[in-house]
């Protein structure tokens, strides 16, 4: 199987270590990634201040339809973003006004195209995975979940939008317990950061202390990762052996699949200490 790979801007930027283990666990499941030459940013950050934002994700929408492939991503926020932009451009008046700029460019878009995250498409090769386990890992997992992915149900028509269930499937054919905490389904605080600083660190805080109770802290969404880490940073900064370690969701996976840490790209002292909880 072959997907178009829109790992989002932040992903790509700043998390080269989620692309490296979703690119080696997603190889094991015999899913190929191809990547979308020339893609531009989702749209998300000029939603705000003005609807041309549509204009940009219909444009990569337009290049997975050229690549003639459906869209993979790592981001809740990408996925939010264009699966609500596919579903706006089955109005056929706003496509054919998208239509007239996208021509400039010698693209075009027609009919839907398929947007699926990274956890959509694990939970759909679960029996593969399971395969694909040799080494059990006795961990004890917090879950933070990409919720932009699944909300709102009626746009992303997977899995249940309030208390999503999908990470907590695959984390369990890991053998990892998954640990369920206060702030499990509460917002890691990324979005809030955005508008309100303060507002977004208390947030963040909030889950960081509470998902404590774990041995290691699972997410798969580029915002939550890179903004929960900056969190870690900002809140324990004196005491580092205090920190809760966190690891994407196909970092977690690779390690069950006894795949090279650093081919997961997990540094030495975090693979050390997992795997040390994990003995």
């Amino acid at each position: 199987m072959k997907k178009a790979f829109f790992p989002g801007c932040l992903v790509l930027q700043r998390m080269p270590q989620y692309e490296k283990a979703a690119r080696r666990v997603l190889r094991e499941l015999d899913i190929s990634l191809e990547n979308m030459r020339r893609a531009a940013c989702c749209g998300a950050p000029l939603e705000s201040f003005t609807d041309r934002w549509l204009y940009l994700a219909a444009y990569n929408l337009s290049l997975a339809q050229r690549m003639e492939l459906d869209i993979l991503t790592l981001c809740g926020n990408c996925t939010n973003t264009l699966l609500r932009a596919d579903r706006a451009l089955s109005d056929p008046l706003l496509r054919l006004e998208v239509n007239e700029r996208l021509h400039e460019l010698g693209l075009h878009i027609e009919g839907q195209t398929l947007v699926q995250h990274i956890v959509e498409i694990v939970c759909h090769h679960l029996e593969i995975l399971r395969g694909k386990v040799t080494k059990r890992l006795s961990l004890k997992v917090a879950v933070t979940h990409p919720c932009q992915a699944f909300r709102p149900h009626e746009v992303s028509g997977f899995d249940d939008s309030p208390q999503p269930q999908a990470m907590r499937r695959i984390v369990e054919l890991t053998g990892a317990e998954v640990v369920p905490y206060e702030a499990e389904y509460d917002c890691c605080g990324s979005t809030l950061y955005l508008a309100d600083e303060k507002l977004g660190l208390e947030a963040g805080r909030r889950k960081l202390d509470s998902a404590s109770v774990a041995d290691v802290l699972v997410g798969a969404c580029g915002n939550c990762q890179l903004l929960l880490e900056r969190f870690r940073g900002l809140m324990m900064a004196d005491d580092r052996e205090s920190r809760i370690p966190m690891l994407t969701l196909p970092q977690l996976v690779g390690l069950a699949m006894d795949i090279d840490p650093d081919e997961l790209g997990i540094g030495p002292a975090t693979a050390e200490r997992l795997l040390r909880s994990s003995a």
